[in-house]
């Protein structure tokens, strides 16, 4: 199905578009516009949208800057219990790649919080808290 806001091609069970965040009652038969080439990011409003850097520092640590940018979910589960689950994961890298495979996934979760501030889609499936509407 299409998103009848965006016209991004969706899966026919999703409830929100993957593209602009909008909810999707009805299936659009065609794209209301062409498609861009980019990812558009959902609408915020002007002044809501966080620091992309204080969201890469804080995904430095276990993945708190999706905290800081308000996500629902990360990765399908709940936020605070994907920040634990690293918590734990980047100690067990650390003790058995001598701390090499935890600051790589850090720098990794960094480099997404910093995609996600900026508007970008990012690598990790993420559901807003909210989705904002104009």
């Amino acid at each position: 199905m299409f998103c009848s806001k965006c016209g991004a091609p969706n899966e026919d069970s999703a409830s929100f578009c993957n593209k602009c965040g909008s909810p999707l009652g009805q299936p659009a038969s065609a794209p209301a516009q062409a498609p861009q080439s980019g990812y558009s990011a959902p609408s915020v409003p002007a002044g809501s949208r966080k620091n992309p850097l204080i969201a890469a520092v804080l995904n430095l640590f276990i993945g708190i800057g999706y905290i800081y940018l308000g996500y629902k979910k990360v990765l399908g589960t709940p936020t605070i219990l994907f920040v634990v689950v690293m918590l734990i994961v980047e100690v067990v890298l650390a003790v058995f790649t001598l701390g090499i495979g935890s600051l790589l996934l850090a720098l990794f979760l960094a480099y997404d919080g910093y995609l996600k501030a900026s508007g970008q889609r990012g690598y990790i499936s993420t559901e807003p808290a909210s989705i904002y509407q104009p």
